[in-house]
């Protein structure tokens, strides 16, 4: 089965009042089956405008990325984070290649 991601990338405005974001973020990945597999806050952009910071999130699969964005914990997480940052969120999922 394809894993699942959530891709986000934006502007974190004020980073101290980021901290009980991430603090509740990270300690709510594993209890969704989520591992943070990349988290740049200072991307090299090449190219656009999508700020310096690059995160991605890995799920089992794109089903459970959906899921756990559409649960009552994140939704309540989602507002401890827009008033301190700009960032995009992106729900995908990964290609299997055929051999």
């Amino acid at each position: 089965m394809a894993k699942g991601y959530w891709v986000l990338s934006g502007t974190i405005h004020t980073p101290l009042g980021m901290v009980p974001y991430i603090s509740k973020f990270t300690s709510w990945l594993p209890t969704v089956g989520a591992r943070l597999v990349v988290r740049d806050l200072q991307c090299d952009v090449r190219e656009g405008a999508p700020g310096p910071v690059n995160i991605i999130v890995e799920f089992d699969s794109k089903e459970a990325a959906i899921t756990a964005y559409e649960s009552e914990e994140y939704q309540e997480l989602i507002n401890l984070r827009t008033q301190h940052s700009d960032l995009n969120l992106t729900i995908t999922e990964e290609l299997i290649a055929n051999k």
